[in-house]
């Protein structure tokens, strides 16, 4: 059996499950997703879990506002942080309702997707989807290992950096598989219309007008209405709170800087140095996915060779 893109999104497929969003049933070999009572009642309980989670921690950082001070930021930058932490909840919170609303526009996304790609999976390159995922999760990495010590060099209490790393680390975790699955779905649609664009060009070249060259016809017209309708409809509203809270904490970087080293709180070179690249990599995990998840420009130019 010629093995489909989504053997290889098995990986990525069974990290979101874990995370308790798209808790489907997917039988690859008959390229079937289903959602039955079982996985719906899970993903109930993994929303509750979620949502329950999130307010506490709003909840907690509102109360408290004090545990979540650094005591080499200014006053500006702490309440920037403030904002920063609250808002990665709301988005977090936010992504899993949406995805459980949409729940049932996913199996049907999917489901398309698997038939689609048994056609033109021999026109993908390999190793593709693997590189995305081994990437964000290198990320993630580089993430929370900068974080620790940028809120332990920072002055940030001790029993509050596991709550930073956790919140920060399940939002990028779950964004960014989030991310990685939209990408993916990109190439595989870029594959796909290729390989239409492809069949009708030889069918028009050969003036083969036949009823092969409609039903080709009739798919390549479905796959754009796939990347036009149904994954805009899909994604669109799931990439736009993340887009929105990438943008917000983008300055983190730079504010981390003013607040640390601009006021003269490291005097040492080689201090100095460090904590210049713990405010570089402060932020650019964020913008890197937030550059993953605007890049469709491949999609769009194959769009734009449609052959009629």
């Amino acid at each position: 059996m010629t093995r489909t893109a989504f053997e290889e999104l098995r990986v990525q497929l069974r990290t979101l499950r874990w995370l308790g969003v798209l808790r489907f049933t997917i039988d690859f070999k008959k390229c079937l997703v289903q959602n039955n009572a079982s996985e719906e009642r899970n993903a109930w309980l993994y929303l509750m879990g979620v949502v329950g989670i999130t307010c506490s921690l709003i909840i907690y950082s509102t109360y408290y506002p004090s545990h979540f001070i650094m005591g080499k930021h200014n006053s500006t930058g702490n309440c920037y942080a403030l904002i920063n932490v609250r808002s990665c909840s709301v988005v977090t919170m936010l992504i899993y309702i949406q995805l459980y609303i949409q729940r049932f526009r996913f199996v049907t996304l999917l489901q398309s997707m698997l038939q689609f790609n048994k056609i033109s999976g021999s026109h993908r390159k390999e190793g593709t989807f693997a590189f995305y995922y081994f990437t964000h999760l290198s990320l993630l990495i580089i993430c929370m290992l900068n974080y620790a010590h940028g809120y332990w060099t920072a002055g940030v209490r001790l029993t509050t950096i596991p709550i930073y790393l956790l919140q920060y680390g399940f939002s990028y975790l779950i964004l960014g598989q989030m991310v990685v699955l939209f990408v993916c779905i990109q190439r595989i649609l870029l594959s796909i219309l290729k390989y239409y664009n492809q069949v009708l060009l030889i069918n028009v070249e050969s003036c083969k007008l036949s009823r092969e060259f409609y039903d080709n016809f009739c798919k390549h017209n479905h796959v754009m209405w796939l990347n036009y309708i149904e994954i805009n409809h899909c994604f669109g509203l799931l990439l736009l709170p993340v887009t929105g809270f990438i943008l917000l904490i983008t300055p983190s970087g730079p504010f981390y800087l003013v607040s640390t080293i601009f006021e003269g709180r490291f005097l040492q070179n080689w201090r100095f140095a460090f904590m210049s690249l713990t405010a570089i990599l402060w932020s650019l995990p964020w913008i890197i996915l937030l550059v993953l998840a605007m890049g469709r420009n491949d999609v769009q130019k194959e769009v734009s060779k449609v052959v009629y």
